[in-house]
């Protein structure tokens, strides 16, 4: 899905856009004042699904995974595995959850195009 802005104005709102990772943004003399935050993107439910995280996974848990491989993006797999192993988000999930194949979803779910 996407969604095509033209020309718009956010100005004094909290939140100017809220939006999923799985929806395309597409904007051009769109223009953002005294807003919050610009432009929050979260990760949907489906989306925390099909990486095999509850639905209620704090959104934070799953921006402070981002933050982490932005930093180490150019490292080995293994790496970057090992990078988020000791995040909140894995705390949160517990001993049962493995770092090998949730990590792996979520490197490349982030990692795609």
């Amino acid at each position: 899905m996407a969604i095509k802005m033209t020309n718009c104005h956010f100005e004094n709102n909290g939140t100017g856009i809220k939006a999923p990772t799985s929806v395309k943004i597409e904007m051009s003399g769109t223009t953002f004042k005294s807003n919050g935050k610009a432009i929050d993107i979260f990760v949907s439910a489906s989306d925390l699904k099909s990486l095999g995280l509850p639905e209620n996974t704090p959104q934070e848990y799953i921006k402070e995974v981002i933050e982490i491989l932005s930093q180490v993006k150019d490292n080995p797999k293994e790496q970057q595995l090992e990078s988020i192993s000791d995040s909140s988000l894995f705390k949160w999930l517990g001993h049962g959850a493995s770092v090998a194949s949730i990590g792996s979803a979520i490197i490349a779910f982030f990692q795609s195009p």
